[in-house]
């Protein structure tokens, strides 16, 4: 079975603000129309129909890649016809615009544009079309890229243990406060990670929303400025690309505390 579009809005597609991912949207009923079973399409858009099936299935068993989904929407043309609807809705408020992600350029992820987490993680291809297991947010290593992506979530009042208290806030456009989880510290695997990233091949992304069901905002790879403290470590980043001024303002704020 298929989500159908009254379901699919409550939260999980009315964030989207990529051109490229609502572009998608907008181009469904030709891509379910084109054969049967519809081409295989080209990587790129494969994984972005991806990420689009792991959005609108209804749960985290449901398995199957791009041309399923194809298929599955091929027999449920209304839904198509709404999506399409969708994204052509979503593509007149989309202004600001994307530009790939540095360092993670072979995905579909791009600047400043907000995922939700299981997104990015099909995205980076940690998720699959066989592999639907959810991971908790927080941070991820992807040893095969030595890449770590850093999931924050600014206000944690809400769906979150009474002690967590990570402080996590932008200090400027360029620089962002960063708390590791508590088991982190200078003489641990991770926080060696981090202590060590300027000779140790490793790369960071940070990925930033403002509470429990926003999205998340790729803000791009960061490097080490200076790190204290121990369980956790207090890190500050230097973010490579500097924060537009819409989510810096969203971003200093410290929340929660």
């Amino acid at each position: 079975t298929i989500v159908l579009l009254g379901n699919m809005v409550n939260g999980s597609l009315l964030h989207l603000d990529d051109p490229a991912r609502i572009a998608l949207l907008e181009q469904l009923p030709a891509l379910v129309q084109a054969a049967d079973p519809p081409p295989l399409p080209d990587t790129r858009t494969a994984r972005l129909l991806q990420m689009l099936a792991y959005q609108i299935d209804s749960q985290h068993a449901q398995s199957g890649g791009p041309q399923d989904l194809l298929q599955r929407l091929a027999r449920h043309a209304p839904a198509t016809t709404e999506l399409a609807a969708l994204g052509a809705l979503l593509q007149t408020r989309s202004t600001l615009p994307a530009t790939p992600l540095p360092g993670l350029e072979d995905t579909p992820l791009v600047l400043p544009k907000g995922s939700s987490l299981r997104e990015v993680l099909t995205a980076v291809g940690w998720l699959t079309a066989q592999r639907r297991a959810p991971h908790p947010a927080g941070a991820l290593t992807l040893p095969d890229r030595r890449c770590e992506l850093l999931f924050v979530t600014l206000d944690k009042r809400e769906g979150y243990h009474d002690r967590i208290a990570y402080r996590d806030y932008a200090i400027s456009t360029e620089r962002f406060h960063w708390q590791t989880q508590h088991t982190a510290g200078p003489d641990t695997p991770a926080g060696r990670r981090y202590l060590e990233s300027a000779t140790n091949g490793w790369q960071f992304q940070l990925f930033v929303r403002t509470g429990k069901g926003a999205p998340y905002r790729a803000c791009g790879p960061v490097t080490l400025i200076e790190a204290e403290g121990d369980r956790p470590m207090s890190i500050t980043w230097g973010l490579q690309v500097a924060l537009p001024a819409r989510w810096f303002r969203e971003f200093c704020v410290l929340r929660g505390v």
